[in-house]
């Protein structure tokens, strides 16, 4: 609904193939990933995603000392919004001190990029967990991620708005309010159907992910934020693919299967 959008309201032809090419590798992400089923490979994937994270503190794509993204050609990906979610389903699967060790330097990160909406998306998502599995160790972490946040809300962010990046579904009502209507409504199927007849618990790394899809959203509606999904930007199109494939049990899972964390 987003590429459609933006053909009619006569965005750059680039936007429309980029976020359409895009949906065709989140779906091929979404079908040929699957969820660890080690605590290991679920370690693995915790570094690989924090390394990612970090990276963009020495990338070359830097808007007025902002550092969220990284470069592929002529295409930057906000790697917060790629990875973050997909990281968040990992902590219930690994070893509770690398969960805490990971939600501490993610904090870190994404205090000296600065990105308030990341630091956000953390803080929603080791909410939900600490709401799941009320430990010192996961209240550690709650700690952190909303220190993080407190420290990202109070630096300055020098971004302005893009059209069709952010503010889409205000602009769109200006264009038509069908078309807000629609892509409200797009947006909020993308991000409650996976819930649908799922047992919260039992799919805690599916919970807390889309917690964290859903906290980039509000976000987007409080300030220049990207807005996932139905705005221009392959970060979150790809983020969410990762999302289906890491956080989902496949239905030949079964209770044997799951990681039991200590």
């Amino acid at each position: 609904m987003g590429c459609i959008y933006m053909v009619l309201a006569d965005a750059p032809t680039i936007y429309v193939l980029v976020n359409g090419s895009a949906l065709v590798g989140a779906i091929a992400i979404a079908l040929l990933l699957k969820r660890p089923t080690s605590e290991r490979s679920a370690a693995t994937l915790t570094g690989l995603g924090v390394l990612l994270l970090g990276g963009t503190l020495f990338s070359s794509p830097e808007i007025d000392g902002v550092h969220r993204w990284i470069g592929l050609g002529p295409i930057r990906l906000h790697i917060g919004v790629v990875i973050l979610p997909a990281l968040a389903a990992m902590l219930p699967l690994v070893d509770r001190r690398i969960a805490l060790l990971s939600v501490i330097l993610v904090s870190l990160i994404v205090t000296l990029q600065p990105d308030r909406a990341s630091a956000f998306a953390l803080f929603v998502a080791v909410l939900v967990l600490a709401m799941v599995k009320r430990n010192a160790w996961v209240f550690g972490m709650l700690t952190f991620a909303g220190a993080g946040l407190i420290w990202t809300l109070g630096k300055p962010d020098p971004l302005q708005s893009v059209p069709f990046v952010e503010n889409v579904i205000p602009d769109a009502w200006e264009f038509h309010p069908f078309f807000a209507a629609v892509l409200a409504l797009a947006l909020i199927l993308a991000l409650l159907m996976p819930f649908y007849r799922i047992d919260f618990k039992n799919h805690l790394p599916l919970t807390i992910s889309l917690t964290a899809m859903i906290g980039f959203v509000l976000i987007s509606l409080l300030g220049a934020y990207p807005v996932p999904l139905i705005g221009y930007g392959a970060s979150a199109i790809i983020g969410y693919g990762l999302v289906m494939g890491l956080s989902t049990a496949r239905k030949y899972e079964t209770e044997r299967n799951e990681i039991e964390t200590p």
